[in-house]
């Protein structure tokens, strides 16, 4: 009888343990559950929307980035590209958000992030390693022209490229093709004295002079394409070009439609968003294939206003994944609405 009372009292209490701990995985699932639903809504994309919504959105992303410079630093972290990122995205906000209230909230918001930019250890182009030189230098000068743009005085930043000009412009021996393009136009726009290193930069073309055909575009080759074009108009300043001969706008006019088709497979909003502006730059936006590419990557914005899809990462990455992936892809996917509702070339929704 006490061996019986035993067995039943040990069964009561090994039922009661698998009870309690399937209590606590259905708590642990359900939490799991709501914040995966969080992040999920959020990151969510918003579907059909108008063009004043998404540049809410977008304003509403960019006030509510975490975005800190000392942070980032201290990370070891390419402090300069994202910094040239985040005064971008409002460079396009800027453009596309027209009224003085507006203007104004932008300049208050830049302002302790041009503050930083007037201390020397942002001005350290100087003493740091070749490797960093090369991954900074042309966020650095990028920085200063996108200061001037949004309205900040940068008569500081000029002299403390001068004190780097010579290391600069020995260091345009190792650039590629498309960053000599895009190092000339900083150049010119800080009318500085080239080396020779840059006296062909203007003639540049890439995979556009040689005509390569669509195997030819993997990623990287995708990207270098765009910033050919985006030098030639000045990133959206210039609405025409000497760069590229009728011959090449036809070839781009053919190729840029069937690169974007190979990335929109792949979800990849971020090369999409760049080869839309350029397209956009060309004037090549009344075809039926740009028009479903436009709309298919307007209805890709997610709900918080960001561009991207990168949650997979979030676990490596955590608070950082909104300025190391999100910043740039919503920048690039945002200009390129913003820069075809300046040149109102057609109206697509019709």
């Amino acid at each position: 009888m006490k061996k019986i009372s035993l067995i039943i009292s040990v069964l009561i209490f090994v039922t009661s343990c698998v009870t309690e701990s399937n209590k606590k995985k259905v708590v642990k699932n359900e939490l799991a559950s709501v914040k995966k639903q969080k992040t999920s809504h959020n990151k969510s994309k918003i579907g059909k929307t108008t063009y004043t919504d998404l540049v809410k959105r977008t304003h509403k992303f960019a006030d509510n980035l975490d975005f800190d410079l000392n942070y980032i630093r201290k990370k070891g972290l390419k402090d300069k590209k994202y910094l040239a990122e985040f005064l971008g995205m409002y460079w396009k906000l800027k453009k596309a958000l027209k009224s003085p209230d507006d203007v104004d909230k932008i300049q208050k918001r830049l302002e302790p992030f041009y503050k930083e930019t007037l201390k020397p250890n942002f001005h350290n182009m100087a003493t740091v390693n070749d490797k960093l030189f090369k991954a900074n230098s042309m966020s650095y000068m990028r920085i200063m022209w996108l200061l001037q743009e949004l309205g900040f005085d940068i008569s500081l930043h000029k002299k403390e490229l001068a004190k780097v000009q010579k290391r600069m412009d020995n260091h345009m021996v190792k650039r590629g093709a498309w960053q000599r393009a895009v190092f000339d136009k900083y150049y010119d726009f800080f009318k500085i004295e080239k080396p020779v290193a840059l006296n062909d930069a203007k003639k540049l073309k890439g995979p556009i002079k040689t005509k390569q055909k669509i195997n030819y575009y993997k990623r990287v080759e995708a990207y270098n394409i765009t910033h050919f074009i985006f030098a030639a108009y000045d990133y959206g300043k210039k609405k025409s070009q000497s760069r590229f001969s009728k011959a090449d706008i036809d070839y781009l006019k053919d190729i840029l439609p069937k690169i974007i088709q190979k990335f929109e497979l792949k979800n990849n909003d971020d090369l999409v968003g760049e080869l839309l502006t350029c397209q956009i730059l060309i004037g090549d936006t009344k075809t039926e294939a740009f028009k479903k590419s436009y709309q298919r990557l307007m209805r890709r914005q997610n709900q918080d206003g960001s561009f991207g899809s990168y949650e997979r990462a979030r676990k490596k990455y955590g608070k950082d994944l909104e300025f190391r992936y999100y910043m740039h892809t919503t920048l690039v996917c945002f200009e390129a609405f913003v820069e075809f509702e300046e040149r109102k070339v057609s109206n697509i929704f019709e």
